[in-house]
């Protein structure tokens, strides 16, 4: 999506994919929505029912994205002018009054690439953005039992130590999980017979790992 302004903070607040990584996702969706849209008035489309069908029903779901996506680059262009605006020599009323709409379009930017967020992920197209079942069990396992390390966990799971490893890197790449070395815990273990190991890196449960958490055992609840 060419002409997007970059904020400093994120704009979609993804749980491992950049703001930029989404841009790349959403610029290929209306590449495609173009290309279909050149497609669909040709002869071949025309003579072909099913085809055209196929194409029309296609258009229609891009559309949907596409549509959202204009207005966030509307919208983040309007900011991109704004912060022109405020980089000039302005009196203070000005800058108050530019500052005061900077913040409203940035905040509506903010709602539509929730929205936008959501939209990709229900269709599909963030599965990167998603958990399995191994990474959702080390979360409960975690959130249970308290401070893990790689091969402990490894072994209550039953996944390799390289697995487990790797998992637990991206889990705190979401921010699910956090760092924390073995000399600051304390005597938390639910197990009577956990030793602490003062060498070996932990990993606990964040605050927004409990609320992934929560907000599954809600969905399946509503289920």
């Amino acid at each position: 999506m060419e002409g997007l302004v970059n904020l400093e903070n994120s704009i979609f607040n993804a749980k491992k994919l950049s703001d930029e990584d989404i841009l790349k996702i959403i610029s290929k969706i209306i590449e495609e929505r173009n290309e279909i849209q050149k497609l669909l008035p040709t002869e071949d489309a025309i003579k072909n029912p099913k085809k055209l069908s196929k194409l029309s029903k296609r258009l229609n779901e891009l559309n949907e994205i596409c549509s959202h996506a204009e207005q966030l680059k509307n919208n983040l262009n309007n900011l991109k002018e704004l912060e022109k605006i405020l980089k000039e020599d302005l009196s203070e009323a000005d800058r108050k009054e530019y500052t005061a709409l900077y913040e409203d379009y940035l905040l509506s930017a903010k709602e539509i690439a929730k929205e936008l967020y959501k939209e990709l992920l229900n269709k599909g197209y963030l599965e990167q953005e998603k958990e399995d079942e191994i990474d959702i069990e080390i979360l409960k396992f975690i959130d249970y039992a308290g401070p893990e390390y790689a091969w402990r966990l490894s072994i209550n799971i039953n996944i390799s130590w390289e697995e487990a490893r790797e998992r637990l890197k991206n889990l705190m790449d979401k921010g699910f999980l956090e760092r924390v070395p073995g000399n600051m815990l304390e005597n938390y273990h639910r197990e009577k017979n956990w030793t602490k190991h003062m060498n070996h890196t932990y990993y606990r449960i964040t605050r927004k790992g409990r609320l992934y958490l929560r907000e599954l055992r809600q969905k399946q609840d509503e289920h």
